[in-house]
């Protein structure tokens, strides 16, 4: 029947034409930027929590969460700001421009900022391979929308800019930097928390403005009440209701029709305890991110002391310290970077003691032998010193013995 179809139509069998092409498919695995979405869920694992109710939240709807942006500043801004160090078999720093300047116009604390709020939120980054040094490894990258990349082993790479749900433009492997981050993404692990937390915020907002929880129309004493089947009076119903929205949007004082009577419930923000839950609400927030509650605005009093060194300490240990360690070692590993050398981030600065330890700890350093003074200084941002300063006075120059005569 191939045969046949072939010489009577002209057209190729459809069976022997997807072996051939199944047959040229790279087998790889690949990216598929923006594949199109299941009822806005880009997993399989999503859309089962979306089926039992669980709906991933969109990264604008948490930003507008206070907390959660502060937390997402913490995290993303605390750790973006911490230099990309690339270092030899020997430990020596080396020059990488990479890590200096990964995106052409963009400074490197806006591009690593935003590779970690992708791995906070989306729990994934991608970097797409724009230009290859002379060593062959990525020299330049462009980073990529979470939300418009899918990623799918055994398949290719596509990226279309439009996130129309099409594949458009196919990528192989090696042009794409895939970073996966420690935990899962907090759009889906704390949608529910966040979501809470917006409405409450809302809650807040309606009672500072004077709306208040619930209110309603019923009929007044001795009138008769609308009829909802006559479209007369729906349109009128509508109507009312619609210059009543009106007014209080406008924060006027709004008209009651005299054969309406209007009520509202008597609870106040205290008997609603919107300020404990929203207490409550933040501590998720603090709980989910790793953060200290106390950062995020809420005050607690079972605080151990800490310095500030201590919470800095801390901050990178088990905050950003998983988020650390996956940049650093997919940076490290040989498609992105020469074998034998490591990424690392320069936490130096960010973990350094008060200036009186500080020098008391670069005393004993230079004592023991295990730092010289200009490996101090280097440490310190200053210039090497060409040559040690003595501590003997230098000798005053000969006098000629015409001038002692």
């Amino acid at each position: 029947m191939g045969v046949l179809r072939s010489l009577f139509t002209g057209k190729p069998d459809p069976i022997v034409e997807a072996a051939t092409s199944k047959s040229l498919q790279p087998v790889f695995a690949g990216v598929d930027i923006d594949p199109g979405t299941l009822y806005g869920v880009q997993t399989l694992d999503e859309a089962m929590l979306w089926m039992q109710g669980i709906r991933r939240i969109t990264r604008r709807e948490a930003m507008t969460v206070p907390a959660v942006s502060k937390a997402r500043n913490l995290i993303a801004g605390g750790l973006g700001q911490l230099p990309l160090r690339l270092h030899d078999q020997n430990n020596e720093v080396v020059d990488w421009s990479l890590l200096s300047q990964p995106e052409a116009g963009e400074s490197s604390i806006t591009t690593w900022t935003n590779v970690i709020d992708d791995l906070l939120f989306s729990k994934y980054s991608y970097l797409r391979v724009t230009h290859l040094g002379w060593h062959g490894k990525p020299a330049e990258v462009i980073r990529l929308d979470p939300e418009s990349v899918t990623y799918r082993p055994d398949l290719h790479v596509y990226r279309t800019a439009t996130g129309s749900g099409t594949a458009g433009e196919w990528k192989p492997d090696d042009q794409i930097i895939r970073i996966e981050g420690p935990n899962d993404p907090l759009l889906v692990a704390g949608a529910r928390a966040i979501r809470a937390l917006g409405r409450l915020e809302a809650a807040g907002l309606n009672a500072a403005e004077g709306v208040p929880p619930m209110d309603w129309f019923s009929p007044a004493d001795g009138v008769d009440p609308y009829n909802l089947d006559d479209p007369d009076d729906q349109a009128e119903v509508r109507a009312i209701l619609d210059a009543w929205k009106q007014a209080r949007q406008e924060r006027s004082t709004a008209y009651v029709p005299g054969a309406l009577k209007y009520n509202t419930n008597s609870f106040n923000p205290e008997q609603l305890q919107l300020v404990q839950a929203r207490e409550m609400a933040i501590g998720e927030i603090a709980r989910l991110t790793g953060i200290d509650s106390d950062d995020l605005g809420l005050n607690t009093t079972s605080r151990v002391y800490f310095n500030a060194q201590d919470r800095r300490r801390a901050f990178l240990d088990f905050v950003v310290g998983p988020y650390m360690r996956a940049i650093e070692s997919r940076l490290s590993m040989p498609d992105v970077t020469p074998r034998g050398y490591t990424v690392r981030f320069d936490t130096a600065d960010f973990a350094k003691a008060d200036d009186l330890t500080s020098a008391q700890t670069d005393e004993i350093l230079v004592r023991s032998g295990v730092m010289d003074i200009n490996e101090i200084r280097e440490r310190r941002g200053l210039a090497p010193l060409s040559t040690p300063k003595s501590s003997t006075p230098a000798l005053p120059a000969p006098v000629p013995e015409e001038a002692l005569r």
